[in-house]
């Protein structure tokens, strides 16, 4: 049994950052809020600090460029917030694919720290990433980690455990984690939900992203049988397959029987149903969305939206009207 080292604030952080460091965050509720904070608030101690991240939930002063000699957010994945932010140009965003955001990592910066939501420790010293495991994962055991331990965050179990010997040093708090309720399929959504739905066999393993159609063809699979789950992001819409006995994983050739996700974005009841169920895998996004692993599965469905489709077939997901709108995902 390892204890984990006292918690302390915030600030912290500070005591571990230098001139040109790399910084990585995880994408959504893997954003140490309260950690960030210091960040910025002791931008003027440090210059060429660059944050790492993709998919940013909560907007900052530094997103908007007010600091770049300081402090600088680098996006692999713009959202609502960095959107903007990026088209002003007060970040930068590097095109990928998500898979590999980790070698890019790995390859193109520095990997100076590791700054992640987490679960408290169990009695064995060990965090967990909650939501997330994505591309912070993989570095658990190469980089220092230091943790924004949220009490509410869901213990969840995978590849996204770090050791109290692992981190750097933690902070502590109790906050609500951000919730994203699922969008409301409408007719459109629900005719074309029927199209898909009855392309998928009984005994396939399913990746779904988000938005209305996604959610509106996960209603539609209430009647099929034994369904395995291998998809970045794990939704509200699991849940109701997984009650209804739809979802087994029994036919699936990788970790039968297991849920398999990346990250986790959704609502309360999304996260609920995350915490300590040992059914649900967590595992780093160089596992889940490499076409090598998922090729291994015999009958592998992935659902997902898109922004712009030509008269060819060819489909824009990154793109609007030639403006970039995200980047790379499932």
């Amino acid at each position: 049994m390892t204890p984990a080292p006292a918690a302390g604030p915030a600030e912290a952080v500070l005591d571990h950052v230098d001139d040109g460091a790399d910084i990585i965050v995880p994408l959504a509720n893997g954003e140490p809020v309260t950690v960030l904070d210091a960040l910025e608030a002791g931008a003027h101690r440090f210059r060429g600090v660059r944050v790492h991240q993709m998919h940013a939930l909560h907007d900052r002063p530094y997103l908007h460029g007010t600091m770049r000699d300081h402090l600088l957010h680098v996006s692999y994945f713009l959202s609502p917030v960095t959107r903007p932010a990026f088209h002003a140009g007060g970040c930068e965003l590097v095109p990928n694919n998500f898979s590999e955001v980790p070698r890019l990592l790995r390859e193109t910066t520095k990997c100076s720290l590791v700054a992640a939501a987490a679960a408290p420790p169990d009695r064995h010293g060990y965090f967990s990433l909650g939501t997330n495991c994505d591309y912070a994962a993989p570095f658990i055991g190469r980089v220092p980690f230091f943790l924004e331990v949220n009490e509410r965050m869901p213990r969840t179990f995978g590849r996204n455990q770090v050791h109290a010997s692992q981190i750097a040093g933690w902070t502590r708090v109790d906050r609500p984690l951000v919730e994203v309720p699922p969008a409301r399929p409408g007719p459109v959504e629900r005719a074309i939900a029927e199209h898909v739905a009855e392309r998928i066999p009984d005994g396939a393993t399913i990746q779904a992203g988000i938005g209305a159609i996604p959610n509106a063809l996960l209603e539609r699979l209430r009647d099929h049988r034994d369904l395995g789950v291998h998809t970045e992001l794990l939704s509200d819409g699991l849940i109701d397959l997984v009650d209804r006995g739809v979802v087994t994983g029994t036919r699936k050739r990788l970790r039968t029987g297991k849920i398999v996700g990346t990250f986790a974005l959704g609502t309360g009841a999304l996260y609920r149903f995350l915490d300590q169920n040992p059914a649900v895998d967590m595992l780093p996004v160089d596992y889940v969305n490499d076409p090598r692993i998922i090729a291994q599965e015999e009958t592998f469905v992935s659902i997902n939206a898109t922004t712009e489709v030509d008269l060819v077939g060819q489909c824009a997901s990154e793109t609007v009207a030639g403006r970039y709108w995200s980047s790379s995902g499932g």
